[in-house]
């Protein structure tokens, strides 16, 4: 079988989508685990059709000041968000 190779230019095609094309890419981009859990609550939003829930916004807050004051933590501390991300 013979194969044919098409350069796209990614940003172009972006571009030319209309809301919906792009509400469908961000679907496809869900169902495919890329988008499952993203941070920003207007993509989480576009993407799942539903509001961040009490629980992942407090959980978001916490991973954001993990994140920011990670230079402050322990080794110990370090250690064991190691151990819990493993689990997943």
């Amino acid at each position: 079988m013979a194969y044919v190779r098409i350069d796209v230019d990614l940003d172009e095609v972006y571009n030319e989508m209309d809301r919906r094309d792009k509400q469908t890419m961000a679907e496809w981009l869900y169902d495919d685990g890329i988008l499952q859990s993203h941070s920003n609550p207007e993509i989480r939003k576009l993407v799942r059709s539903d509001e961040e829930s009490p629980g992942e916004y407090e959980l978001r807050n916490n991973l954001m000041k993990l994140w920011n004051g990670h230079f402050r933590l322990s080794n110990e501390d370090e250690e064991i968000i190691k151990q819990i991300a493993n689990k997943l």
